[in-house]
């Protein structure tokens, strides 16, 4: 595609949901420009433009006392200086009752002050009219009352021109913001944005539908979900997989056999699974790209991956064929059995090398491909996102594309290098422009000295297993933060677990979860499982386990070095979660183990961290004192990450929000009505996620009705429709059914009419499955009033879903269904549908008016669009033999001509009859002329029938009595006229 530039004034500018209201007092736009080129006063405007897209995701810490009400967020600050700005939404105590404030919108925000962290003196809310100013979209989307939030780095990507770009970054040095902000930029008419992340695609959503111009359409989806749509069969991106690790388990299972013949292999199996998932299934291509030649399986030819792998491998890389063979001789092909995932995306591949399928058409018209967390991309699996832009741009189009990631950040064995997907960029676009994010923009400064101290374990490996680029992250951010080591002996781990578990806003992370009690796995996450999640504190269990095996010399073979590596990589994920306070905890660790982690932990300037008992970890637990609206908010974050991981404790911390607001009045409970809202919604997204997911509780949960408990939470909301959408939905019937079309078209109804209610959640938790819906009605479109319903109710559903080819979904409806009711004689319907479409369609509209007997209407429409056939049978029709003689007249050698222009001069001839002709006229010469007229236009009179035998009673006879039924209209255009 062509880079246009944008106008210099735009003057409709619109978002395709409506963004929430912000007012910012004057005093705070006067520290704004006084601070213009602080970085306090680029997180003010990320703030400010958060806060117009949704509040329920910001975090914010409470006030008490005589400021009770006020929220405080994070801005960070240097040298001991830390700011908050102050805000409160429509309804909190700080506002509530003013007078001035009252006329503002139910859902506004207004943004009082930017304060030192020290200073908490009576701050008032001001007047509305007087002190504060509305900013818009538009306004945010300007410098002019906030400077930019984009660091050079992050603009620079944004704006640059180069069709491929690549944005390289450290954790939290704001990628994924840097990368939505290039999709909006891009001036693409359609954008497609993809992310591993479920909860990152709902960020997404709700930026590009409250933040951006509705003129564009943006395209957000799960990579997973993108897959399933390219291989046609986009109702299964929901299907999930109730054990992630069979595959594995799997895999050891069936090597069991062989296990002591395969080498330096034999004591890592898991190393193994992970060797063929990088460098064997995920790096075969249907196609030549870059380094990887042609695979004609989905398995890299043994000759290839011998060459690719040897160097580094040794001996071992033979180890790793046999082992494929003896696999593929008792089962068959890898992929399917081991490796899901990657069987997905070679489908996937292959359609698009095809060139063919429903899946490939849905993406034409895409302008801009933006991908984030690109690392955790096997080569086969970048190859499909680098074959789809190949596609979209065969016809001289440029469409941009767009990559984000840290090769230090993998979490799936991909073993990702820069240098085989620069090579493969290379082949197929040229070289791509690169940009790094140095700052870390989320941890304090302790948490990411931290982090980039865990650069030095790759000193660990051997040169060519190193990731590339620099090591260390600068860090802006003085905010305090916390880092504490703990030990326990193994026996009071599972209660301290347990106890930790509760807390809102903690996660549990552990590398190894078999080696923790089973009764505490279930709330455990994996590096894996935390990717791309946030929270207030992190703690990780048994770590110094993985320090130790990364520090071990023993552990150093090259059967290692991929296991190795992603160890370092999932802790750097690990330490780089939390915002505020990191625990470590060791079960039983060893004197060396201690030694090893505490050098690690150290602070700035220190030699180590020294470990505290589990009472002293109590105490300074003890010692955080939170608002209860800072515990809601907590619980609400925590449900919203846990949701694909942790399904139990997703809903249960969903359920202790709502539990935590208390009853409305309450002394102790909360009142600001934005945040009671948002603790509703948060249950509400939790529960219809794990009911339309199909993700069961346990049974000590009480089987819970997920739907009915996601439609009781939007009516705590307030949100009507919506409930009535979600019960809808639940209504639907798994399999088929009898009844499943029309409560398909239940649901497709509701929804519609809950547009204005339906979050970013819903839509992108609804739009994989809304394809089998359509198909589904679609396959019954030709039944009865189903034209007419699916007309009716369909259209708003497009709308209501931000589907990027709305307006040809709709255009294809309304043909079909006219051609439906057209075949079927359903004439009054179809023209009633024809007059609403937007792009006319003359002909059939004449059609239409014929079998409805309108001739006058369909003949007009025939003359303009030439056809004079038609016309004229249609005057004939009415009969209008001026007309008709007038156009036949137009017409050479018609047949019907000479018979018109007989009619006219009959016409005329009858038209000079004398006034006294019936008087003059005797009744044979009257006879003599119906003889004449008869013979003159070739027909007969019939002969009047004969009269009936009088019975001798000298009465007539009866008629026998039978019932008479209605006559039945048999004439054209009979029907709903």
């Amino acid at each position: 595609m062509s880079f246009t530039p944008a106008p210099l004034f735009e003057h409709s500018f619109g978002t395709a949901r409506p963004s929430r209201p912000v007012f910012c007092h004057q005093e705070l736009l006067d520290k704004l420009a006084a601070r213009r080129n602080d970085p306090v006063a680029k997180r003010v405007s990320l703030l400010l433009q958060r806060m117009a897209v949704d509040i329920a995701r910001l975090h914010y810490k409470g006030t008490s006392g005589t400021n009770r009400g006020w929220r405080r967020s994070r801005l960070g600050g240097v040298s001991g200086s830390h700011f908050y700005a102050w805000w409160a939404p429509f309804g909190a105590a700080p506002v509530k009752g003013e007078a001035s404030f009252e006329a503002a919108p139910n859902d506004a925000v207004f943004v009082r002050d930017i304060r030192h962290h020290d200073d908490h003196t009576l701050l008032g809310a001001g007047d509305l009219a007087g002190d504060y100013l509305p900013l818009s979209v538009s306004d945010l989307r300007t410098a002019e009352y906030a400077p930019e939030p984009w660091t050079p780095s992050q603009s620079r990507f944004a704006r640059s021109r180069s069709p491929v770009r690549i944005l390289k970054g450290h954790p939290g040095s704001g990628k994924t913001t840097a990368l939505l902000h290039a999709a909006d930029v891009s001036q693409a008419e359609r954008v497609l944005y993809l992310t591993f992340s479920q909860d990152l695609a709902v960020l997404a959503r709700d930026y590009f539908d409250r933040f951006c111009s509705n003129s564009r359409a943006f395209t957000v989806s799960t990579y997973s979900a993108f897959l399933n749509q390219l291989t046609g069969s986009p109702g299964k991106a929901l299907e999930t997989d109730t054990d992630s690790a069979a595959p594995l388990t799997r895999f050891r299972r069936d090597l069991q056999n062989y296990q002591r013949s395969l080498g330096s292999w034999s004591s890592n199996v898991d190393a193994l699974y992970d060797e063929i998932h990088a460098h064997v299934v995920g790096a075969a291509l249907p196609e030549p790209c870059g380094r990887f030649p042609k695979a004609e399986r989905i398995c890299l030819p043994e000759k290839a991956y011998l060459t690719q792998r040897e160097r580094y491998l040794g001996p071992a890389a033979s180890g790793v064929i046999e082992a494929i063979r003896r696999l593929e001789r008792s089962g068959g092909p890898l992929a399917d059995r081991y490796y899901p995932d990657l069987a997905l995306a070679w489908r996937a591949a292959q359609s698009l090398e095809r060139g063919k399928g429903e899946g490939i058409a849905a993406f034409r018209n895409v302008g801009c491909i933006a991908v984030d967390e690109v690392q955790d991309l096997t080569p086969l699996e970048f190859f499909v996102v680098l074959r789809l832009a190949q596609r979209l741009n065969e016809h001289g189009g440029r469409v941009p594309l767009l990559l984000a990631g840290d090769e230090a950040q993998t979490v799936r064995a991909t073993d990702f290098e820069w240098a085989w997907l620069n090579d493969m960029l290379h082949g197929a676009f040229g070289q791509p422009q690169e940009f790094k994010t140095q700052v870390n923009l989320r941890s304090p400064r302790r948490i990411a000295d931290l982090v980039n101290r865990v650069w030095d374990f790759y000193d660990y490996l051997h040169k060519q297993d190193r990731p590339s680029g620099n090591s260390y992250a600068e860090i802006d951010d003085d905010s305090p933060d916390e880092i504490l080591y703990a030990t326990a002996p193994g026996s009071d781990l599972p209660a301290l677990v347990g106890e930790l578990s509760q807390r809102e806003g903690l996660a549990l992370i552990a590398f190894d979860k078999s080696s923790l009690p089973e009764q505490v796995q279930r709330v455990v996450l994996s590096p894996a499982e935390a990717k791309g999640l946030d929270f207030h504190s992190v703690c990780v269990l048994n770590g110094g386990a993985l320090v130790r095996r990364i520090v071990d010399d023993r552990a150093s073979g090259p059967a290692q070095a991929l296991t190795k590596r992603l160890a370092i990589d999932q802790l750097r994920v690990a330490l780089s979660r939390p915002s505020e306070r990191l625990l470590w905890l060791d079960a039983s660790p060893d004197a060396e183990t201690v030694k090893e982690v505490s050098r690690l932990l150290r602070p700035i300037g220190e030699e180590r961290l020294p470990p505290i008992t589990v009472e002293a970890l109590h105490t300074s637990l003890a010692e955080e004192e939170l608002d209860v609206e800072e515990r809601v908010q907590r619980c609400q974050r925590d449900a919203r990450q846990f949701v694909p991981v942790k399904p139990d404790l997703a809903w249960s911390r969903a359920q202790q929000a709502v539990a935590l607001l208390g009853l409305p009045g309450d002394a102790g409970g909360v009142t600001d009505p934005a945040a009671r809202e948002a603790a509703y919604m948060t249950l509400a997204e939790v529960s219809f996620q794990l009911g339309f997911r199909k993700q069961h509780l346990s049974p000590e949960l009480g089987r819970p009705d997920l739907y009915e408990q996601a439609a009781k939470a939007a009516l705590g909301a307030r949100k009507y429709l919506l409930a009535n959408a979600i019960r809808a939905i639940g209504a639907i019937p798994s399999g088929q059914s009898s009844d499943g079309v029309n409560r398909i078209a239940m649901a497709v109804q509701l929804v519609s009419e809950a547009r204005e209610e339906v979050p970013g959640w819903f839509i992108v938790e609804i739009t994989p499955r809304a394809s089998f819906w359509l198909d589904e009605l679609d396959r019954n479109l030709d039944a009865g009033d189903n034209p007419i319903l699916a007309q009716r109710i369909l259209p708003p559903f497009f709308d209501a879903l931000r589907m990027p080819d709305a307006q040809a979904r709709k255009d294809r409806l309304a043909e079909r269904a006219v051609q439906i009711l057209m075949k079927n004689r359903r004439y009054a319907p179809a023209l009633t549908m024809l007059e609403r479409l937007p792009a006319a369609k003359p002909k059939l509209v004449a059609e239409c008016y014929e079998e409805l007997g309108e001739f006058g209407k369909a003949a007009a429409i025939y003359l303009k669009l030439e056809d004079r056939e038609k016309a004229l049978k249609c005057y004939r029709s009415i009969p209008d033999f001026g007309a008709a003689l007038g156009l036949v007249q137009q017409l050479e050698n018609h047949p019907a001509r000479a018979s018109l222009e007989w009619l006219e001069e009959l016409n005329a001839l009858l038209g000079r009859r004398p006034e006294n002709f019936n008087r003059a006229m005797t009744a044979p010469e009257k006879k003599l002329l119906e003889g004449m007229l008869e013979r003159g236009l070739g027909v007969q009179r019939k002969k009047p029938a004969a009269k009936k035998a009088v019975a001798k009673t000298g009465k007539p006879a009866k008629r026998p009595e039978t019932p008479t039924a209605p006559r039945k209209r048999t004439g054209r255009g009979s029907q709903d006229r």
